[in-house]
């Protein structure tokens, strides 16, 4: 009975502890796949962070390219503007010495007008030069309204005139002009001037001056003495002078223009 008893505890004891084996090793499964599938969330979670991180750094990098393309347009923008700014600035200046060369034009072609009645002597410059004795006042220098020896080619009556003014054709031109016709039509009409030699010398002379006029533009491109007033400097200085003289276009192509080297002392 007593063997028996004894088997029996120790069955009961080794069951037990067989049991308890179990359920330890049981629950360490349980705890291990628990602890693995929180180890699967958690590198999960890992991942999803790193993507995460990854987009907001892609995302940081795009939002810094757009501010430098923002910024780079800012500055071409300021730039335009200072150019911008600039161009008014020099347009504005342009503008003001274009007013001031228009003043200054008008200014001279009122002076030119002021001028064009004083210069002009009597119709008849021979007459007027015998006429005249020199005086203590000085050499003159006048351009006739009639010149010298017109018999071959009489001036134009005045309708004849009007007509040429209203309709400037290079065509129509005549092909000499005396300066009486011809003074119409003149805007720049410098007088020359009386060399120094023969002003101290009261040298004086009456002659002829041929000019060729570009109907196109007005200028004068050829000039020549027709009559000599018998001295080279004074025919050197009506030639220089005659060469600087402007027409309106389309009105003259060649003009015969008297001069006269006396010491009247007239007003120019």
């Amino acid at each position: 009975m007593l063997r028996s008893k004894s088997t029996i505890s120790a069955v009961t004891s080794k069951s037990i502890l067989l049991v308890l084996s179990c359920l330890f090793f049981v629950g360490a499964a349980v705890f291990g796949l628990m602890g693995s599938y929180r180890v699967d969330v958690l590198r999960t979670d890992l991942t999803n962070a790193n993507a995460a991180r990854d987009a907001a750094e892609h995302r940081e990098t795009e939002l810094k390219t757009r501010e430098a393309a923002v910024a780079g347009a800012e500055a071409k923008i300021a730039e335009a503007e200072n150019k911008a700014t600039q161009a008014q600035t020099e347009l504005l200046k342009l503008k003001n010495e274009k007013t001031e060369l228009e003043s200054k034009l008008d200014a001279l072609q009122k002076q030119i007008g002021e001028a064009a009645p004083t210069a002009s002597p009597s119709q008849n410059p021979t007459i007027a030069s015998k006429s005249q004795q020199p005086t203590t006042s000085g050499p003159s220098v006048q351009v006739a309204q009639e010149p010298v020896e017109e018999a071959t080619s009489p001036s134009p009556p005045q309708p004849k005139r009007k007509k040429i003014a209203k309709a400037p054709q290079a065509a129509s031109t005549p092909e000499i002009t005396s300066y009486a016709s011809a003074k119409a039509f003149a805007t720049f009409t410098p007088l020359p001037k009386y060399p120094g030699k023969e002003r101290s010398g009261s040298v004086t002379g009456i002659g002829v001056c041929m000019v060729s006029v570009d109907p196109a533009s007005g200028r004068v491109t050829t000039a020549s003495m027709e009559q000599s007033t018998g001295d080279s400097t004074l025919d050197k200085s009506a030639v220089d002078a005659f060469r600087k003289w402007r027409f309106q276009p389309g009105t003259v192509s060649k003009v015969r223009i008297p001069i006269e080297f006396n010491m009247t002392g007239a007003s120019h």
